[in-house]
């Protein structure tokens, strides 16, 4: 695996990789003497990875990992001796998941406790904590999207991947006819402020969409309001506020027609939408 910064980066046609940057092609040269015995590729400004024969495109924040993986094996390595040898850890810049299959709701409660101890210990304040930790046979942990992209990198398609799955059988829950969010919506919240952290190279649209029930007015302010609400709760866990939008869509997007009692449940919803800058 090879980091590499913004220029021009060269592939020997005899390996991939053999990195190195390329000269100038005289004024008039062909593509096979600019090229020469090597396939060259101009790259904008940032910080790239080398990974199976493909350049990634990586944020500061991961790549920050790469020179701080030491506390992140010294804090899993003490996991065992906790009594929680099945839980594990990801490390992204800011962003930190607790990860493993935990036995039962109990054990996973208790491992959530002791593991956020353990990186208060550890590590500077301001690190996000985010729950990565599934249950045999019952719930997934809310942050394996975030997991996923940690593996990955970020991309405009992985970042819209890990909003997804943060998102499947998850809402972002209300109270009832106003924009404050239920305290029970917190763990979720921090995991997609996870996922926009590490896709800050990206822009997050927070679209929320409310039933048919009530005013088109009224329905179009709340909505707005609520996506507001949720904003303000991710910059509020440090996720930069330039690289977040919002909007209300009221009830114009609906997913079901019907006027049942479960096809305003599904319309009731929020929405990631990422977008290059």
């Amino acid at each position: 695996m090879v980091a590499y910064r913004s220029g021009t980066v060269c592939a020997s046609i005899l390996t991939l990789l053999v990195l190195g940057a390329c000269d100038a092609p005289p004024p008039g040269a062909g593509p096979a003497e600019a090229a020469g015995d090597e396939q060259c590729v101009t790259l904008a400004e940032g910080l790239y990875e080398f990974r199976d024969g493909h350049l990634l495109a990586i944020t500061a924040a991961q790549a920050s990992l790469s020179t701080s993986s030491g506390p992140e094996k010294d804090i899993q390595s003490g996991f065992a001796e906790m009594g929680f040898p099945w839980m594990g850890l990801k490390i992204r810049g800011r962003v930190a998941a607790l990860t493993g299959m935990a036995p039962s709701l109990d054990a996973k409660a208790a491992a959530l406790t002791a593991g956020e101890a353990a990186l208060a210990r550890t590590v500077s304040s301001g690190l996000l904590i985010v729950d990565g930790i599934s249950v045999e046979g019952g719930e997934r942990g809310v942050g394996e999207g975030l997991v996923a992209l940690a593996e990955t990198g970020a991309s405009l398609a992985s970042c819209q991947r890990a909003f997804n799955a943060t998102m499947i059988d998850h809402s972002v829950l209300f109270e009832s006819g106003n924009a404050r969010i239920s305290p029970a919506s917190s763990g979720l919240l921090d995991a997609l402020a996870g996922v926009a952290t590490l896709c800050q190279g990206f822009v997050t649209e927070i679209g929320e969409h409310t039933s048919a029930r009530g005013g088109d007015d009224y329905n179009l302010k709340l909505s707005q309001d609520r996506a507001d609400a949720v904003k303000t709760y991710l910059i509020s866990k440090g996720v930069p506020e330039d690289g977040l939008t919002s909007v209300g869509f009221g009830e114009t997007r609906p997913l079901d027609a019907a006027t049942t009692p479960e096809a305003y449940e599904r319309n009731r919803r929020t929405e990631f939408k990422v977008i290059a800058r």
